[in-house]
């Protein structure tokens, strides 16, 4: 977990890479959503599958113990699909903006940001599920101690590529993410592996859309 954000920084310089050799080659409105699929392809859609799952259950409107068992079905509803392309959607539309405006730091500055944001999310929360799941080994409090290597990764990075600007999406992923553990602590009793992706996937369009805004 302490490398989570030197992870995110990786596959940010392939996503911006990937922007980079399109340049010439398309215009933004294809190299754009095109960037988008190559950052989703590079983690595999695991994210993606628990945004969609935890949109199923948050949904429902039901009791936190029926909504967990919805967000553990792999089956997705109408809902799920809904959110997932309202999602895809607005990270393309940032992913057009930032490419025509040449605005490649952002693109690698996103996925460093929201695995930075995900230690954070991880080292106030608890495991929703009393039986356990995959994600319960990166939450607790046994896992702040990887906070003092991430965070520092994180905000160098920040740094390095927009000066300011990326000491706001630092502060902006840490109160985001502080607020994104409040509320799934009262809606679900915590968190879970598919509540973890799905926080990887907001905070990347959080940064990215923050990115536009500052743009």
């Amino acid at each position: 977990m302490a490398f989570f954000p030197l992870v995110g920084a990786i596959l940010g310089c392939l996503v911006a890479g990937f922007i980079w050799a399109t340049w010439d080659l398309w215009p933004p409105y294809i190299s754009g959503p095109l960037g988008c699929a190559w950052l989703a392809f590079l983690t595999r859609g695991l994210h993606l599958d628990g945004f969609t799952d935890m949109a199923d259950a948050l949904g429902s409107g039901t009791p936190p113990e029926r909504a967990l068992e919805i967000m553990r079905d792999s089956r997705s509803g109408a809902l799920g699909v809904t959110a997932l392309v309202f999602l895809v959607l607005s990270k393309s539309s940032a992913f057009i903006f930032l490419t025509s405006s040449r605005d490649w730091q952002w693109l690698l500055l996103s996925p460093c940001c929201s695995r930075w944001g995900l230690n954070v999310l991880a080292s106030v929360s608890s495991y929703a599920r009393p039986q356990g799941g995959l994600g319960e080994s990166f939450t607790g409090r046994q896992t702040r101690i990887y906070l003092l290597l991430a965070g520092p990764t994180a905000l160098a990075v920040g740094w390095f590529l927009l000066g300011w600007k990326g000491l706001v999406a630092f502060a902006v992923t840490v109160i985001w993410s502080l607020l994104f553990a409040m509320f799934s602590r009262r809606r679900f009793g915590g968190v879970t592996g598919d509540i973890l992706g799905a926080h990887v996937e907001l905070s990347e369009t959080l940064i990215l859309l923050l990115g536009a805004a500052l743009g």
